[in-house]
Protein backbone atom coordinates (compact mmCIF):
# COMPACT_ATOMS: atom_id res chain seq x y z
CA UNK A 1 0.00 0.00 0.00
CA UNK A 2 1.50 2.87 -0.94
CA UNK A 3 1.77 6.30 1.19
CA UNK A 4 -1.01 8.55 1.68
CA UNK A 5 0.59 12.44 0.85
CA UNK A 6 0.22 14.70 3.86
CA UNK A 7 -1.69 18.09 2.74
CA UNK A 8 0.91 20.15 4.88
CA UNK A 9 4.66 21.07 3.78
CA UNK A 10 7.26 21.82 6.32
CA UNK A 11 10.59 23.34 5.02
CA UNK A 12 13.60 22.91 7.60
CA UNK A 13 16.14 24.90 6.77
CA UNK A 14 19.70 23.99 8.31
CA UNK A 15 22.61 25.73 9.38
CA UNK A 16 25.37 22.98 8.77
CA UNK A 17 27.66 25.87 10.72
CA UNK A 18 26.05 26.63 13.85
CA UNK A 19 27.32 25.55 16.97
CA UNK A 20 24.52 23.54 18.16
CA UNK A 21 24.37 21.24 14.21
CA UNK A 22 26.08 17.82 13.81
CA UNK A 23 23.88 15.20 11.60
CA UNK A 24 23.41 13.15 14.44
CA UNK A 25 21.29 16.28 15.60
CA UNK A 26 20.24 16.77 12.65
CA UNK A 27 18.59 13.24 11.86
CA UNK A 28 17.22 13.35 15.42
CA UNK A 29 15.56 16.42 14.64
CA UNK A 30 14.46 15.29 11.36
CA UNK A 31 12.76 12.01 12.78
CA UNK A 32 10.75 14.12 15.18
CA UNK A 33 9.27 16.37 12.47
CA UNK A 34 8.65 14.14 9.85
CA UNK A 35 6.59 11.74 12.69
CA UNK A 36 4.03 14.69 12.16
CA UNK A 37 4.52 16.52 8.89
CA UNK A 38 5.92 15.72 5.04
CA UNK A 39 9.35 17.46 5.08
CA UNK A 40 11.65 19.44 3.06
CA UNK A 41 15.38 19.47 4.37
CA UNK A 42 17.27 21.95 2.82
CA UNK A 43 20.95 23.02 4.32
CA UNK A 44 22.33 26.61 3.67
CA UNK A 45 25.59 27.26 1.51
CA UNK A 46 26.28 30.79 3.15
CA UNK A 47 25.42 34.17 4.05
CA UNK A 48 21.62 34.94 3.02
CA UNK A 49 20.73 31.78 1.81
CA UNK A 50 18.33 30.99 4.77
CA UNK A 51 16.16 34.15 3.78
CA UNK A 52 16.24 32.96 -0.23
CA UNK A 53 14.93 29.56 0.63
CA UNK A 54 12.55 30.53 3.24
CA UNK A 55 10.79 32.78 0.66
CA UNK A 56 10.78 30.17 -2.03
CA UNK A 57 7.00 29.33 -2.70
CA UNK A 58 5.37 25.35 -1.71
CA UNK A 59 6.07 25.17 1.67
CA UNK A 60 3.07 25.85 4.24
CA UNK A 61 5.44 25.96 7.10
CA UNK A 62 9.29 27.16 7.12
CA UNK A 63 11.23 26.50 10.41
CA UNK A 64 14.75 28.17 10.76
CA UNK A 65 17.39 25.50 12.58
CA UNK A 66 20.97 27.25 13.63
CA UNK A 67 21.56 30.29 15.55
CA UNK A 68 20.46 33.48 15.76
CA UNK A 69 21.52 34.79 12.41
CA UNK A 70 19.67 32.07 10.38
CA UNK A 71 16.37 32.74 12.46
CA UNK A 72 16.45 36.21 11.38
CA UNK A 73 17.52 35.57 7.83
CA UNK A 74 14.37 33.41 7.98
CA UNK A 75 12.35 36.01 9.42
CA UNK A 76 12.93 38.30 6.81
CA UNK A 77 12.47 35.77 4.21
CA UNK A 78 9.17 33.62 4.93
CA UNK A 79 6.53 34.38 3.51
CA UNK A 80 3.03 36.52 4.70
CA UNK A 81 0.97 33.18 4.45
CA UNK A 82 3.63 30.44 6.14
CA UNK A 83 4.16 30.08 9.14
CA UNK A 84 7.34 30.11 11.15
CA UNK A 85 8.76 27.70 13.57
CA UNK A 86 12.44 28.42 15.19
CA UNK A 87 14.88 25.75 16.73
CA UNK A 88 18.02 26.63 18.95
CA UNK A 89 21.11 25.38 17.60
CA UNK A 90 23.47 28.49 17.97
CA UNK A 91 25.32 29.68 20.77
CA UNK A 92 22.46 31.76 22.31
CA UNK A 93 19.34 31.20 19.94
CA UNK A 94 17.34 34.01 21.78
CA UNK A 95 14.44 33.45 20.34
CA UNK A 96 13.90 30.47 20.26
CA UNK A 97 14.30 30.85 24.09
CA UNK A 98 11.85 33.62 24.04
CA UNK A 99 9.45 31.66 22.43
CA UNK A 100 9.64 29.40 25.06
CA UNK A 101 11.65 26.52 23.60
CA UNK A 102 14.27 24.08 25.07
CA UNK A 103 17.73 24.92 24.71
CA UNK A 104 18.44 21.50 23.73
CA UNK A 105 17.96 21.68 20.09
CA UNK A 106 16.38 17.53 20.10
CA UNK A 107 14.33 18.09 22.61
CA UNK A 108 12.90 21.27 21.06
CA UNK A 109 12.51 19.40 18.04
CA UNK A 110 9.96 17.48 20.25
CA UNK A 111 8.19 20.41 21.38
CA UNK A 112 7.77 21.63 17.86
CA UNK A 113 6.53 18.64 16.31
CA UNK A 114 3.62 18.61 19.40
CA UNK A 115 3.25 22.15 18.15
CA UNK A 116 2.95 21.49 14.95
CA UNK A 117 0.25 18.83 15.80
CA UNK A 118 -1.82 20.86 17.57
CA UNK A 119 -1.80 24.06 15.48
CA UNK A 120 -0.08 25.92 18.87
CA UNK A 121 0.93 29.15 17.00
CA UNK A 122 0.41 33.30 17.76
CA UNK A 123 1.58 35.98 16.00
CA UNK A 124 4.23 38.17 17.32
CA UNK A 125 5.18 41.51 16.78
CA UNK A 126 9.13 42.54 15.51
CA UNK A 127 11.49 44.90 14.97
CA UNK A 128 12.63 46.49 11.59
CA UNK A 129 15.67 48.37 11.82
CA UNK A 130 15.63 50.51 8.22
CA UNK A 131 13.36 48.04 7.16
CA UNK A 132 15.57 45.01 7.89
CA UNK A 133 13.43 42.32 10.68
CA UNK A 134 14.91 41.49 13.92
CA UNK A 135 13.99 38.90 16.01
CA UNK A 136 14.55 40.11 19.63
CA UNK A 137 16.74 43.05 19.25
CA UNK A 138 19.43 45.43 17.89
CA UNK A 139 21.73 48.09 19.65
CA UNK A 140 23.44 51.36 18.41
CA UNK A 141 27.00 51.81 19.98
CA UNK A 142 29.89 49.31 21.75
CA UNK A 143 28.38 46.37 22.22
CA UNK A 144 27.53 46.34 18.07
CA UNK A 145 31.48 47.36 17.89
CA UNK A 146 31.53 44.63 20.05
CA UNK A 147 29.96 42.64 17.76
CA UNK A 148 31.82 43.62 14.77
CA UNK A 149 35.30 42.11 16.57
CA UNK A 150 33.26 39.28 17.03
CA UNK A 151 32.39 38.25 13.85
CA UNK A 152 35.45 38.95 11.91
CA UNK A 153 36.77 36.89 14.58
CA UNK A 154 34.43 33.95 13.49
CA UNK A 155 35.28 35.00 9.81
CA UNK A 156 38.51 34.31 10.36
CA UNK A 157 38.16 31.00 12.15
CA UNK A 158 38.41 27.74 10.09
CA UNK A 159 34.88 26.90 10.87
CA UNK A 160 33.68 29.60 10.87
CA UNK A 161 31.53 29.00 14.46
CA UNK A 162 31.09 32.02 16.55
CA UNK A 163 33.46 32.15 19.65
CA UNK A 164 32.03 31.94 23.17
CA UNK A 165 30.13 34.18 25.68
CA UNK A 166 33.25 35.11 27.02
CA UNK A 167 35.36 36.43 24.20
CA UNK A 168 32.49 38.31 23.45
CA UNK A 169 32.74 39.93 26.92
CA UNK A 170 36.50 40.81 26.02
CA UNK A 171 35.65 42.34 22.73
CA UNK A 172 33.31 44.62 24.57
CA UNK A 173 36.02 45.28 27.48
CA UNK A 174 38.31 45.87 24.71
CA UNK A 175 35.75 48.43 22.96
CA UNK A 176 35.21 50.31 25.82
CA UNK A 177 39.33 50.22 26.85
CA UNK A 178 39.79 52.17 23.68
CA UNK A 179 37.14 55.09 25.24
CA UNK A 180 38.89 55.21 28.21
CA UNK A 181 35.70 53.58 29.92
CA UNK A 182 33.86 56.43 29.37
CA UNK A 183 30.82 56.37 27.13
CA UNK A 184 30.30 59.59 25.23
CA UNK A 185 26.90 61.00 23.91
CA UNK A 186 27.19 60.83 20.35
CA UNK A 187 23.64 60.11 18.78
CA UNK A 188 20.67 62.01 19.04
CA UNK A 189 17.36 59.78 19.58
CA UNK A 190 13.69 60.92 18.93
CA UNK A 191 11.37 58.10 20.21
CA UNK A 192 7.72 58.15 18.53
CA UNK A 193 8.25 62.05 18.35
CA UNK A 194 8.87 62.68 21.56
CA UNK A 195 11.88 65.10 22.97
CA UNK A 196 14.93 64.65 21.75
CA UNK A 197 17.63 62.78 24.03
CA UNK A 198 21.26 62.74 23.77
CA UNK A 199 22.83 58.99 24.23
CA UNK A 200 25.84 57.12 23.93
CA UNK A 201 24.69 53.79 24.14
CA UNK A 202 20.87 52.66 22.40
CA UNK A 203 19.52 49.00 22.80
CA UNK A 204 16.01 48.50 21.41
CA UNK A 205 14.30 44.91 22.02
CA UNK A 206 10.43 43.43 21.80
CA UNK A 207 10.80 41.18 23.79
CA UNK A 208 12.39 40.22 27.95
CA UNK A 209 15.23 38.88 27.90
CA UNK A 210 17.14 41.20 26.11
CA UNK A 211 20.10 38.39 25.91
CA UNK A 212 21.29 35.65 28.03
CA UNK A 213 24.89 35.17 28.89
CA UNK A 214 25.46 31.35 28.86
CA UNK A 215 21.96 30.23 30.94
CA UNK A 216 22.08 33.72 32.78
CA UNK A 217 19.37 35.99 31.48
CA UNK A 218 20.25 39.43 30.74
CA UNK A 219 17.69 42.18 31.96
CA UNK A 220 18.28 44.99 29.95
CA UNK A 221 14.09 45.61 28.40
CA UNK A 222 12.12 43.70 31.84
CA UNK A 223 9.03 45.31 30.47
CA UNK A 224 9.26 44.14 26.85
CA UNK A 225 6.75 41.79 25.73
CA UNK A 226 5.29 39.93 22.31
CA UNK A 227 2.13 41.79 23.59
CA UNK A 228 3.67 45.65 23.18
CA UNK A 229 5.80 47.86 20.72
CA UNK A 230 9.65 47.70 21.56
CA UNK A 231 10.95 49.10 24.77
CA UNK A 232 14.56 50.76 24.03
CA UNK A 233 17.27 51.78 26.91
CA UNK A 234 18.79 55.02 26.10
CA UNK A 235 22.34 55.47 28.30
CA UNK A 236 23.47 58.70 28.74
CA UNK A 237 26.98 59.68 29.26
CA UNK A 238 29.13 57.88 31.80
CA UNK A 239 32.42 58.43 32.98
CA UNK A 240 34.52 55.51 34.53
CA UNK A 241 33.20 55.15 37.90
CA UNK A 242 29.47 55.06 36.59
CA UNK A 243 30.05 51.97 34.30
CA UNK A 244 28.88 49.29 37.00
CA UNK A 245 25.23 50.45 36.10
CA UNK A 246 25.47 48.48 32.74
CA UNK A 247 26.58 45.70 34.51
CA UNK A 248 24.47 45.81 37.61
CA UNK A 249 21.09 46.88 36.21
CA UNK A 250 21.28 43.89 32.97
CA UNK A 251 22.11 41.28 35.17
CA UNK A 252 21.20 41.83 39.09
CA UNK A 253 18.85 45.06 39.28
CA UNK A 254 17.12 46.46 36.45
CA UNK A 255 16.57 49.80 38.66
CA UNK A 256 16.46 51.78 34.99
CA UNK A 257 13.16 49.78 34.23
CA UNK A 258 11.20 52.24 36.79
CA UNK A 259 12.83 55.34 35.70
CA UNK A 260 14.51 55.49 38.51
CA UNK A 261 17.68 56.09 37.27
CA UNK A 262 19.18 59.74 36.25
CA UNK A 263 21.85 58.35 33.53
CA UNK A 264 19.93 55.86 31.62
CA UNK A 265 16.59 56.25 30.45
CA UNK A 266 13.95 53.26 29.69
CA UNK A 267 11.27 53.63 27.10
CA UNK A 268 8.46 51.49 26.91
CA UNK A 269 6.19 50.68 24.33
CA UNK A 270 7.36 52.41 21.14
CA UNK A 271 6.40 52.17 17.38
CA UNK A 272 9.31 54.28 16.03
CA UNK A 273 12.86 55.43 16.52
CA UNK A 274 14.89 57.51 14.57
CA UNK A 275 18.71 57.91 15.66
CA UNK A 276 21.15 60.51 14.05
CA UNK A 277 24.45 59.67 15.08
CA UNK A 278 27.67 62.77 15.44
CA UNK A 279 29.45 59.91 13.50
CA UNK A 280 28.89 56.44 12.32
CA UNK A 281 28.09 54.06 14.92
CA UNK A 282 28.30 50.91 15.01
CA UNK A 283 24.89 48.74 14.54
CA UNK A 284 23.81 45.33 15.08
CA UNK A 285 20.42 43.38 15.12
CA UNK A 286 20.07 40.01 16.66
CA UNK A 287 23.83 39.46 17.13
CA UNK A 288 24.61 40.13 13.56
CA UNK A 289 27.08 43.38 12.77
CA UNK A 290 25.10 45.60 10.54
CA UNK A 291 27.83 48.31 9.63
CA UNK A 292 28.72 51.69 11.00
CA UNK A 293 25.65 54.43 10.26
CA UNK A 294 24.40 57.64 10.98
CA UNK A 295 21.05 57.97 10.18
CA UNK A 296 18.92 55.24 11.79
CA UNK A 297 15.01 54.45 11.58
CA UNK A 298 13.72 51.45 14.09
CA UNK A 299 9.71 50.65 13.58
CA UNK A 300 7.23 48.18 15.15
CA UNK A 301 5.72 46.02 13.10
CA UNK A 302 2.89 44.13 14.77
CA UNK A 303 1.64 40.82 14.08
CA UNK A 304 4.49 40.92 11.91
CA UNK A 305 4.59 36.83 11.98
CA UNK A 306 2.88 33.64 12.69
CA UNK A 307 4.79 31.67 15.09
CA UNK A 308 4.71 28.29 16.97
CA UNK A 309 5.11 27.88 20.23
CA UNK A 310 5.27 24.86 22.47
CA UNK A 311 2.05 23.08 22.69
CA UNK A 312 2.22 23.06 26.71
CA UNK A 313 3.32 26.90 27.44
CA UNK A 314 5.61 29.19 25.41
CA UNK A 315 6.21 32.78 24.73
CA UNK A 316 5.56 34.31 28.31
CA UNK A 317 2.61 36.62 26.65
CA UNK A 318 0.30 33.57 26.66
CA UNK A 319 -2.46 34.50 23.71
CA UNK A 320 -2.43 31.28 21.59
CA UNK A 321 -4.04 30.35 17.92
CA UNK A 322 -5.23 26.80 17.56
CA UNK A 323 -5.09 25.55 13.98
CA UNK A 324 -4.07 22.48 13.89
CA UNK A 325 -2.68 21.09 10.87
CA UNK A 326 -4.38 19.27 7.96
CA UNK A 327 -2.71 15.91 7.77
CA UNK A 328 -3.02 12.04 8.32
CA UNK A 329 -0.38 9.99 9.07
CA UNK A 330 1.56 7.83 6.49
CA UNK A 331 0.27 4.23 6.01
CA UNK A 332 2.97 1.65 5.09
CA UNK A 333 2.51 -1.52 3.61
Amino acid sequence: MTGIVMRVLVRLIANPLASGVSEQVLDAVVARLTAVCQLELQRTAGVGHAAQLAGEPGADVVVALGGDGTANEVANGVREDVRLGVLPAGASSVFARQLGFSTDTVQAAGQLARALAAGSTRRVGLGRLDGRRFTFAASVGFDAAATRDIDRARHDRPDQRRPGDLKVVAAGVRELAGERFRLRERMTVRADGGRPLRVSYLIIANQHPYTYFGRLAVQATPRASFDTGLDAVAVGELRPHDLWRLAVYALVWPRHASGASHRIAYLHDLSRLEVDCDLPMAVQLDGEYVGELERIRIDYEPAAVEVFLPADGGARAGRRRRRPLSFRPPCTS
